[in-house]
């Protein structure tokens, strides 16, 4: 247990280690305003997000959410708490409803009507990182960062259901009003203005620059309060470093003309973790939270005129000797109740800045039904399981497809796909991988089951590798399956030994800078003893399992950093690496620079994607963009493009049966060709 132990520590030690957290001297009062005093709630031992409706204050970190009465509003006496939510990120409270956003966790669901003994609802499987969120009416919006903005519809939210994504740059929060919803377009530098009075047809209408990362904000009346971080949008590179932190007011009376009416700005800071900012607006004075640089008190009576009049900075986080980061703020009267993401829950004392938020009235979207039918795609053939379909195996003439909270789905292949049996998990089923005649299976907190196959077919349970709770996302166990890769939460990978499947163990973990996202496991050993993983940044890394303790040997360099939206396949005996636009070959154990490498695209053939191969096809699968490829690679040096294929579901990487793909698309279902590409 070890190596779980080791592991576990690993997220706090990467997501803010002392190398990165940023030297926060105090603010300046003549510069920043009166310094306001904090106090500490007992109870709460991390925080990243709160909120206050009426005399509730709700707060949510280390995977728990806490509901307290705040009918003293300087003095939150807690009331209830519930546990096992995972990354929890934000909230946003309704109707006594709380919804928890959990980054790789996805969304939960939490009945706090009762306030002493909240009770979980349900979970939703979001298309990526639930990150944001708002609620309007019966429409949940959720910024899943780079995969944009999912829109669900919780009008039963024990049964949340997809509606629809906008594509976005990269969305960190969202906010709405009567049909319109606001987005801070993170590494744009932008205010995005949407309409989703249409919510399964959003659309970008209006878009305001702003100066520094984009974020969390707010609105009243005509005006949008936008906060953000990191860089300016100033042309010198190191003018702009750091000075990106501030709040842009914009006039939307025009949504698609958004109008910058005033700006102020923060003191120069830069850290690549814990890198959130948010607004509340309230009377004469709008609060921004703005992480390792603490709360800000800006007067806002008039607009084009911004002032900051008050601030405060968290006490002291010991282990990194800076105040402890702000992850978000809610408004109480004359006090401000702030986040700290290590130490826990703070209030502050603001008399006559704070007061409660207004909620702003909201004519919310209509979701008006939809009939689909199957059969109306012309090129594919669809099964739609209640879940999401994460991933998908082929054996046969049978696929195994991993759907979500509709656990495992066998489907018949052929003219059409016909269900096979279906299983449930311990958990939600986000992968599964075929290993000779068993199923191995990413269960979420559930962790990894190991099922054999049987006829029928028929599956039973063999074993289960438990991670005290560690969100398990991906798991291959290639042939002759005595060991599992194992891809945990963001950023972290275990090898487990499952020769003795009633019995398996963790015996080698590993985490690397950057986050993990999906299908980037290589289901094969490579060179008879590699296990290879591809990571965001530092690409393929190889791990040798050839001797009595698996090895991490090393990562393939290469000049440039690797994308989060490229990865890797086996082709044949080697490791097919797609990379910015081309692909090339990496030998087992690859030490040389992959930009060193011959490399191979060719004009009008777009090259990028999760790869799959089979024969002289390689498919390419861009799960953000909704897009797939199919490519002839018979010349090597000369790819040729068959097809493209636009989709309204996420692909993860395709199989493939008879020539056709199959293909696993998010909540549009399981895709298998019509046609084989020719």
């Amino acid at each position: 247990m070890r190596y779980l132990a080791l592991i576990l520590s690993l997220p706090m030690l990467l997501g803010a280690s002392g190398a990165h957290a940023p030297k926060v001297p105090p603010h300046d009062p003549a510069v920043y305003g009166r310094r306001l005093e904090c106090r500490k709630v007992e109870g709460v031992e991390a925080c990243m997000a709160v909120e206050v409706v009426e005399n509730r204050l709700y707060a949510a970190g280390g995977g728990t959410l806490y509901v307290f009465d705040i009918s003293e509003p300087a003095r939150p006496v807690l009331l209830g708490k519930l546990a096992g939510l995972g990354t929890t990120r934000q909230l946003f409270v309704k109707d006594g409803i709380a919804y928890v956003t959990a980054r790789q966790d996805g969304l939960w669901m939490v009945d706090v009507s009762q306030p002493e003994t909240p009770k979980l609802i349900s979970h939703y499987d979001s298309v990526e990182m639930a990150t944001g969120i708002w609620v309007s009416g019966n429409l949940g919006f959720i910024a899943t960062r780079c995969y944009g903005v999912e829109i669900i519809d919780v009008s039963d939210p024990a049964r949340v259901r997809h509606v629809s994504t906008l594509k976005t740059g990269e969305a960190q929060s969202c906010w709405a009003r009567d049909g319109l919803l606001y987005i801070g377009d993170w590494h744009p530098k932008k205010l995005l203005v949407a309409d989703v009075r249409n919510p399964r047809e959003p659309v970008i209408v209006g878009e305001g620059l702003l100066d520094g990362y984009g974020d969390g904000g707010c609105l009243r009346g005509k005006y949008c309060y936008a906060a953000s971080g990191h860089h300016s949008r100033n042309p010198d590179r190191e003018e702009a470093e750091a000075r990106g932190h501030g709040l842009d007011i914009f006039d939307v009376s025009e949504p698609a003309q958004p109008a910058l009416v005033g700006r102020v700005k923060f003191p120069r800071l830069y850290s690549i973790f814990n890198d959130m900012w948010s607004a509340r607006v309230a009377g004469d004075y709008c609060v921004v939270a703005d992480t390792w640089n603490g709360v800000f008190v800006v007067d806002v009576r008039d607009p084009a005129q911004p002032a900051i009049v008050a601030h405060a900075q968290l006490p002291e986080y010991a282990r990194y000797g800076t105040p402890d980061p702000v992850g978000g703020i809610a408004l109480g009267k004359d006090v401000i109740y702030a986040a700290g993401i290590y130490t826990g829950l703070y209030v502050v004392s603001a008399p006559g800045l704070a007061q409660p938020v207004v909620p702003e009235p909201d004519n919310a979207p209509q979701l008006a039904p939809v009939a689909t039918s199957a059969d109306a795609d012309p090129d594919f053939l669809t099964y739609r399981p209640e879940g999401q379909v994460h991933s998908v195996t082929v054996q046969g003439d049978l696929a195994w497809a991993a759907c979500g909270a509709a656990g495992i789905h066998a489907v018949r292949l052929g003219e059409k796909l016909k269900p096979a049996g279906t299983w449930t998990g311990k958990g939600e089923i986000y992968y599964l991988h075929l290993s000779g005649n068993r199923i191995v299976t990413a269960e979420g907190g559930a962790g990894v089951g190991i099922y054999e196959i049987g006829p029928g077919p028929s599956l039973t349970e063999i074993g289960r590798l438990d991670l005290n709770g560690r969100g398990v996302k991906q798991v291959v166990a290639p042939a002759p399956g005595h060991f599992a890769l194992i891809h945990c939460g963001g950023a972290t990978i275990f090898i487990a030994d499952v020769r003795d499947p009633a019995h398996a163990k963790v015996i080698f973990s590993d985490s690397q800078v950057g986050l993990f996202y999906g299908d980037q496991l290589v289901d094969r050993i490579l060179g008879g003893r590699y296990l290879v993983a591809y990571w965001q940044r530092s690409g393929p890394a190889w791990y040798d399992i050839s001797g009595p303790a698996p090895r991490l040997t090393g990562n393939t360099p290469d000049t440039g950093r690797y994308s989060w939206t490229d990865g890797v396949c086996p082709f044949g005996d080697k490791l097919l690496l797609i990379k910015r636009g081309v692909y090339c070959l990496l030998e087992p154990n690859e030490t040389r620079t992959a930009s060193d490498l011959p490399a191979y695209a060719a004009p009008g053939v777009r090259i990028a994607g999760r790869p799959t191969v089979e024969g002289a096809t390689l498919a390419l699968s861009r799960r953000f963009e909704r897009t797939v490829r199919v490519v002839d690679i018979s010349e090597f040096a000369h790819p040729k493009l068959l097809r493209e294929y636009s989709l309204f579901g996420h692909p993860g990487a395709c199989a493939f049966w008879h020539g056709k793909l199959v293909i696993p698309a998010g909540y549009q279902g399981l895709l298998v060709e019509r046609t084989a590409a020719k």
